[in-house]
């Protein structure tokens, strides 16, 4: 019998690391962006629970420039060595603003999504089954996202490296 080490809101905390996937560019307009994002991604990490707890995860993920450019559908698909979990989401960008809403589909957790971006990085803010700050960051072909949840999750944070694939 697997034990389920993961709670449902540290499998919101993998699956929100999708949707703040988005690379940016020197430009602060978010449809540019989503532009660079479309496509396929693969790339792995490690998430870090309160206890000091340590492991390791892999990931892909897909993405679909919607309304335009100025949506993208995101599909990621994270799994350690004891779970596995799908996170599906929508965001859109009005300029720099990005905003939407994020769905982990193992755990029926549900949430919002927002914040802007600026030269090379994308700040956000999430709430719903988990609330915290997600920092991401391009260099080349590739982008690393950081999470830092709210004390009292389980979850200290996630810290994930993802090349395209």
């Amino acid at each position: 019998m697997r034990t389920r080490i993961l709670t449902p809101a540290t499998a919101a905390l993998v699956m929100l690391m999708g949707s703040a996937m988005a690379p940016s560019s020197a430009s602060a307009d978010a449809s540019a962006l989503f532009k660079q994002l479309a496509g396929s991604w693969h790339g792995a990490g490690e998430l870090v629970l309160e206890d000091g707890t340590r492991q390791q995860l892999s990931c892909n993920g897909y993405y679909v420039l919607k309304s335009e450019s100025h949506g993208l559908s995101i599909v990621s698909r994270c799994s350690s060595a004891d779970e596995k979990f799908e996170f599906r989401s929508l965001v859109s960008e009005n300029g720099s603003d990005i905003s939407g809403e994020w769905e982990e589909r193992t755990y029926h957790a549900t949430g919002k999504v927002s914040g802007s971006a600026k030269d090379t990085t994308i700040d956000l803010s999430f709430s719903g089954t988990i609330e915290g700050k997600i920092s991401i960051a391009l260099t080349g072909q590739t982008h690393s996202v950081n999470v830092s949840a709210a004390a009292g999750t389980g979850i200290k944070g996630l810290s994930i490296s993802l090349p395209r694939s």
